[in-house]
C-alpha cells in the first residue's frame, strides 16, 4: 500500500498500473494480486487505512462531551496536525483530491470524499446547534452560517495545502487562523450583557 501511495502521487491513479506498483514495492505482480484483485481494491484499502485515523480524530473531538466550540477547535487542530506530520494521511488526501479521476472504477474515491464532507458537515452542524442553544454564538451568527464558514475555511485550507505543497511550518499560521476564527464565533459575554442592559427599560 505504501508503494501504491507513492505511485499514485507521482503519476496519478489512472496512469498507474499494478506492474508499476509492484516494481515500486520490489515484488512481483503476482504478489500484489495475491492481496488485491485490482487497482480499485488497492485504492480502497489505502483510503480505509486513513479513514480509520480520521474517525479516531472525530471521536476524540466530538464524542468526549467537551464544550461545543472547544470540540470544533480541537477537531480542526488535530486535522492540521495530521496533515503536517502524518505522511500517509497527506498522501491519501492528495491522491483523492488531486490525482484521481472520478469516473468508472474510481468513483469509489469520490463517494469516500463525499462521505467525509457529509460527516464533517453533520459534526459541525450538531456542534454549532448546541452552541447556539446554549447562547454561545456571537451576535449575527447562526448554527448554519457558522458551520458553513468553518467548512469553507477547512476545505479551502486543506485543498490549497495539497495542491501547492505548503511546507509544514505553515501549520503554525493555520492554527492561529483557526483559533481566531473559532473565537470569532463565540459570544462576547460582556458585550452581550452591555447590550441587554442598554435595551432594558429604565425603572420609573
Amino acid at each position: 500500500m505504501d508503494a501504491a501511495e507513492t505511485v499514485f502521487v507521482e503519476i496519478g491513479v489512472s496512469r498507474a498500473s499494478m506492474e508499476k506498483i509492484a516494481a515500486e514495492a520490489g515484488v512481483t505482480r503476482g504478489a500484489i494480486y495475491w492481496h488485491f484483485a485490482n487497482k480499485q481494491e488497492l485504492l480502497g484499502a489505502i483510503i480505509r487505512r486513513v479513514h480509520g485515523i480520521h474517525d479516531a480524530v472525530v471521536a476524540r473531538a466530538f464524542e468526549g462531551g467537551a464544550e461545543p466550540l472547544r470540540s470544533v477547535l480541537d477537531w480542526g487542530m488535530e486535522v492540521i496536525e495530521l496533515f503536517a506530520t502524518d505522511d500517509h494521511t497527506r498522501k491519501v488526501y492528495k491522491i483523492v483530491v488531486t490525482r484521481c479521476e472520478y469516473v468508472g472504477e474510481m468513483q469509489e474515491a469520490l463517494v469516500w470524499q463525499q462521505e467525509m464532507h457529509e460527516a464533517m458537515d453533520a459534526n459541525f452542524r450538531r456542534a454549532f446547534e448546541a452552541a447556539e442553544a446554549d447562547g454561545q454564538l456571537g451576535r449575527g451568527w447562526t448554527a448554519c452560517s457558522a458551520s458553513m464558514t468553518l467548512r469553507c475555511f477547512m476545505s479551502g485550507m486543506l485543498d490549497n495545502w495539497l495542491r501547492h505543497e505548503f511546507d509544514a511550518t505553515l501549520a503554525e499560521t493555520l492554527r492561529a487562523a483557526l483559533e481566531c476564527l473559532v473565537a470569532g464565533f463565540r459570544c462576547d459575554v460582556a458585550a452581550a450583557a452591555r447590550r441587554e442592559s442598554a435595551t432594558r427599560p429604565t425603572p420609573a
